[in-house]
């Protein structure tokens, strides 16, 4: 049975709030016991401008939620979370709140008009939906992109920052997402490190030259999982248009007709048909008007259609059999796959984490010597929770961070056990022997005992306090091979 680290950092914050005065560290305490008493962990979206964060957004809730490009409400912070009614909370900058009808079905208006309160007025929207991801696995938190995350306002940097782990959509990764990324860190919170950061490649199928995007997208994403060592834990490619098609409800029956008329075609015609946008539109030898072909465009896009036309088996598939079928294609599986390992199973210490970074940054006047006291011992107990095994490896992922700058410092050998350590899940894969034995563990959790024991005496303090973190994890998972799972 693992501690329960986010309830005990709560009691802490209850003992201690009764000796603060009113004051800036007593509404902080009182921010970090509300986070803690969430059932769930929060994670953020992010990405630079036309990323594709809120088409993520609804596929991993499996509900249209989120403001999409066709609405104005994409430069809008918006929290999602679970309630017993479909409703959205506007929350100002005056510290005032009204709530407004969601969108039909539930979610984001279409127009900010509809939340009754001008743009820059509105420091985020918590919308809350009859959905079972939010109410048992997380909180999603969707945010504005830009071409620089630097150039983030302080409410969407706030979001970022705020929340216990990150999705980073990159549809075509390059150094700007690199450097995005290094600004992001160095403006949020301490816990930010790569073992709390998961990187998504979408719209796959713009990627490459063929016509079946997966071979390309694959080695890119690990290419980019390589390059983006220390900054996100691994890179998940997925196609987030499919993923959203496949799982939110809107391919109704009629666009699988309308996919049944498409596949009748003989192979020549379909495939000049299926060359590109312009003749998939115009081509006459399609009995499907105009509109229709525009909105199964939106829903599945080039790679979509060619990819549903080309089915084999009998002619009339339902909307169910294609809708499986899209979900295959897109990838979704998988990425919720790595959010359940990496994010949700360790949600715990991820929330634990966060608490204690804002902890460690309360302050109270020189003159509140009762609040100081509370402070001081506050800070003590928070420093034995953060000795636990889960949280030794949070505390490592600044390691990480500090080699995304400059990994000079360590061999290619050294890096690689170094990321493992940080960003591994349970134990075989912190050491690099995914589902081995104990005892195959515990020696190799001895072999890293020795290589960063070694690092201990070396000149850089910055190298000598990580190689210290390292061997007392790989200590803590010797002894106890399955306390981090």
């Amino acid at each position: 049975m693992h501690p329960d680290l986010s309830g005990r950092v709560r009691e802490l914050c209850a003992r201690t709030r009764p000796a603060l005065s009113p004051g800036p560290a007593a509404t902080a305490l009182d921010v970090v016991a509300r986070r803690l008493a969430e059932p769930v962990l929060r994670i953020a979206v992010g990405g630079r401008l036309k990323a594709g964060k809120s088409t993520l957004v609804n596929a991993v809730l499996g509900q249209s939620l989120a403001a999409t490009a066709t609405t104005e409400c994409t430069t809008v912070v918006a929290r999602f979370r679970a309630g017993p009614q479909n409703r959205v909370e506007v929350r100002l900058r005056d510290g005032t709140s009204r709530t407004v009808p969601a969108r039909r079905g539930g979610g984001v208006p279409e127009t900010v008009a509809e939340l009754g309160a001008p743009r820059e007025s509105i420091t985020e929207l918590v919308v809350e939906a009859v959905n079972d991801r939010l109410a048992d696995s997380h909180v999603l938190v969707d945010t504005p992109g830009l071409d620089s995350l630097t150039g983030l306002d302080g409410v969407s940097m706030a979001a970022l920052a705020g929340a216990d782990a990150l999705l980073y959509v990159m549809p075509h990764p390059g150094q700007g997402d690199r450097e995005a990324l290094r600004a992001l860190r160095g403006t949020a919170t301490g816990w930010w490190t790569a073992g709390t950061a998961l990187g998504v490649l979408s719209r796959i199928d713009e990627l490459g030259t063929g016509r079946d995007p997966w071979s390309d997208a694959r080695r890119l994403a690990e290419a980019y999982a390589r390059r983006m060592r220390g900054l996100v834990a691994t890179v998940t490619p997925v196609h987030g248009l499919l993923a959203e098609t496949a799982v939110c409800g809107e391919f109704t029956e009629e666009h699988a007709r309308q996919v049944h008329t498409l596949r009748r075609l003989d192979g020549p015609t379909r495939e000049a048909l299926l060359y590109s946008y312009d003749t998939f539109l115009s081509g006459t030898s399609l009995p499907i008007d105009r509109t229709a072909r525009v909105h199964l465009l939106a829903l599945l896009g080039m790679y979509g259609l060619r990819e549903v036309a080309a089915l084999p088996g009998p002619p009339a598939l339902g909307a169910v059999t294609l809708r499986a079928h899209l979900r295959r294609l897109s990838g979704l599986d998988g990425l919720l796959a790595e959010i359940q390992h990496r994010f949700v199973d360790r949600a715990d210490r991820l929330r634990a984490a966060t608490a204690i970074d804002a902890l460690s940054r309360l302050r109270v006047p020189l003159t509140d010597a009762r609040g100081a006291a509370a402070l001081a011992e506050l800070r003590a107990q928070v420093r034995a929770v953060a000795r636990t095994p889960q949280l030794r490896q949070v505390a490592l992922g600044a390691a990480s961070t500090d080699l995304a700058g400059n990994g000079s410092w360590l061999s290619p050998e050294d890096e690689s056990a170094l990321v493992a350590l940080t960003t591994g899940a349970d134990p075989g894969s912190c050491l690099r022997v995914p589902g081995a034995s104990p005892d195959t563990i515990r020696a190799a959790a001895d072999r890293e005992i020795l290589r960063w024991r070694g690092h201990e005496d070396a000149h850089d303090g910055v190298v000598r306090r990580h190689a210290r973190l390292a061997r007392e994890y790989a200590e803590a998972l010797f002894f106890a091979s399955d306390a981090i799972v």
